[in-house]
């Protein structure tokens, strides 16, 4: 495996200007033992991040607070799931940026996982960018066992989220995993 894989439309911060920036550091033992705290701290950011926007009747070149609430939650919520889900490194440390951008806004979660994990998840990782994602859905929606993927693809279809990854080795059989999901929230 290359020491540095980049899949999807992966965001280098160019400088751009931030109008608010959040970070949490988690552990993905505290996480997997209580699940109720991962959709906290999607709820925490999401409500957090929910007062940049306006009301529905006001929001006329935005998504509005409710819309923002919502998508923010959801998507926060799969991201760190992930994380916890698949953290098998012995750093098992989960880390959550929020960046709200002139018009969107990127989330980032970093965990780190085995040289095996990484392996598979560039796997699943190159499928989704490069495979029909409607038609990927349906086909994780019939597999019984495993759905592999199916938050992202959610994230996709009906969030308009963009994805990238970027996949680095950090040490003798660990590798940082990075995801990063962006969402458009003003016109223009």
């Amino acid at each position: 495996m290359e020491p540095t894989t980049v899949l999807g439309s992966w965001i280098e911060d160019a400088g751009e200007r931030h109008l608010s920036d959040a970070q949490l550091r988690l552990h993905a033992a505290d996480i997997f033992q209580s699940w109720r705290r991962c959709s906290l701290s999607a709820d925490f950011l999401a409500r957090y991040y929910s007062y940049y926007f306006p009301y529905r009747e006001k929001a006329t070149d935005r998504i509005s607070r409710e819309t923002a609430e919502n998508n923010i939650s959801y998507i926060l919520n799969e991201l760190i799931e992930n994380t916890a889900k698949y953290s098998d490194a012995a750093d098992k440390s989960v880390e959550v940026a929020v960046h709200l951008r002139e018009r969107d806004i990127v989330f980032q979660v970093t965990n780190r996982v085995t040289q095996k994990r990484a392996e598979d998840f560039v796997r699943m990782a190159g499928q989704l960018m490069t495979g029909n994602t409607e038609q990927l859905y349906l086909s994780q929606l019939e597999k019984e066992a495993d759905s592999s993927g199916l938050g992202y693809l959610t994230m996709i279809n009906d969030y308009g989220v963009t994805l990238g990854f970027k996949v680095e080795k950090t040490a003798e059989n660990v590798f940082s995993v990075c995801v990063q999901a962006s969402m458009f929230w003003k016109e223009g």
